[in-house]
């Protein structure tokens, strides 16, 4: 299912260890940890800037729902990833992000930022967001082995964790304090400092195969193609589904993270960018573990494990209002969504053609995260008309009656893939 690279055999995961090569993808997991730096110390930022702008949570949510209405075109994203050289797409939206967070850090200096600017920047990130992360899914298969890819994915999950959140998000609260413009400059120096490690990455063919501009096919045509190859894989189609719940309950929390952390704890706002990074410390041990806990305990029963693990932590979250109980049930979902994201992503690029896992992946994120604008407004709204540990305490609720719904069915779907798969490679073995 994977290529090798153009420059030696597929590679297998992790930051390069001493005296190695830096191979294609140590170079991809360098890139991704110092954008995400930057991107922890602007999620941090962010937020932070809406709250001086207002205090009204269902203004505040317009930030996170314009960061993620992109989503829309996730599609059209997985198209392009199979249309074009994946590392270029990759560093093209990089730029794009860089261009659009420093503008923010213009008008934040010269005094003119308002909230429709910030809504229109995070619209901004939130599509080259959307093509980077399409991108990014379909091109790891290109440089390390399938039976690599869940190891793999969990130490790129890891270093978002590590950067993005243990030592970015801190960072963004400091600097906020010290200069609103500040974290903004930061986080576009990351993304070039990204761009100039992605350069370095090998280029493959355009996955579609296609040698001249008359020869791609249509994009409707390759939209509807990524449909039905959702719509025929029962369990990929389920994975979906249970991926969209999941992220409407996610978005309704994420959104209110700020007001959770500043309102109802009295923590103050230096102290966000810490809460949150001691809670991302779940999230690395989760990112560590999935492959381990996987071989042990089965992919499916250990992504589902995952999940249960994030309605629990939701539900103690919303019931609690001591910091550090709060802080615990922020590393408990960061650990079950690692374990989650982890296996169910690498489960999707093990079992998908490369040349069209883009246009598979973006309808799947469609479907899978086109709910957490959603989710955001709903949460934004209990907030206002309820309580912010209301929205937790439902959230919770609903992500152990998927749990309740779906474990079954999820596990038995599996286990007959992994019994058809086995089946089909005794004759080929045999015939060796």
């Amino acid at each position: 299912m994977t290529e090798a690279p153009a420059e030696g055999p597929a590679v297998g995961p992790g930051a390069p260890a001493p005296g190695r090569r830096f191979t294609p993808f140590g170079r991809l997991w360098a890139s991704t940890a110092v954008s995400a730096l930057g991107d922890g110390v602007r999620l941090t930022a962010l937020p932070l800037l809406a709250l001086s702008l207002t205090t009204d949570p269902l203004l505040i949510s317009l930030v996170t729902v314009a960061n993620w209405l992109p989503l829309l075109l996730s599609p059209l994203a997985g198209v392009w990833a199979d249309l074009a050289d994946r590392r270029s797409l990759l560093i093209g939206v990089d730029l794009l992000r860089a261009a659009g967070v420093l503008a923010l850090a213009l008008t934040v200096v010269t005094g003119v930022v308002s909230l429709p600017v910030v809504c229109a920047v995070a619209a901004v990130l939130g599509l080259g967001e959307t093509v980077h992360i399409v991108a990014s899914q379909s091109y790891l298969p290109m440089v390390v082995t399938t039976d690599r890819l869940a190891a793999a994915n969990g130490r790129l999950h890891v270093a978002q964790l590590v950067f993005r959140d243990s030592a970015g998000q801190p960072l963004g609260s400091l600097a906020f304090v010290a200069g609103a413009g500040l974290p903004f400059l930061i986080d576009g120096a990351s993304f070039l400092l990204g761009v100039a490690l992605l350069v370095t990455l090998p280029r493959f063919p355009a996955p579609s195969g296609r040698t001249g501009p008359g020869d791609a096919p249509r994009w409707r045509t390759m939209v509807l193609d990524g449909v039905r190859l959702l719509r025929t894989d029962r369990l990929l189609a389920t994975l979906a589904g249970m991926l969209g719940a999941l992220n409407f309950f996610m978005g309704v929390t994420g959104t209110l993270e700020v007001l959770y952390v500043v309102g109802r704890l009295g923590l103050p706002e230096a102290a966000f960018g810490v809460f949150l990074a001691v809670g991302a410390l779940g999230g690395i041990v989760g990112g560590l573990l999935n492959s381990r806990l996987a071989a042990r305990f089965g992919l499916f029963p250990a992504a589902l494990g995952g999940m249960f693990l994030m309605g629990v932590a939701m539900l103690l979250t919303g019931l609690v209002r001591h910091a550090l109980v709060a802080a615990a049930g922020f590393a408990l979902m960061a650990l079950g969504a690692a374990v989650y994201q982890a296996l169910t992503v690498s489960f999707r690029q093990a079992t998908t053609p490369p040349d069209q896992l883009g246009r598979l992946n973006g309808v799947y994120r469609l479907v899978g995260t086109g709910t957490i604008p959603l989710g955001a407004l709903a949460g934004g709204a209990v907030a206002k008309l309820v309580e912010v540990n209301a929205a937790y305490v439902a959230s919770g609720a609903g992500v152990l009656l998927l749990f309740a719904l779906v474990a079954r069915p999820v596990v038995r779907m599996g286990a007959a893939q992994e019994q058809r798969a086995a089946t089909e490679a005794a004759p080929a073995e045999a015939a060796s």
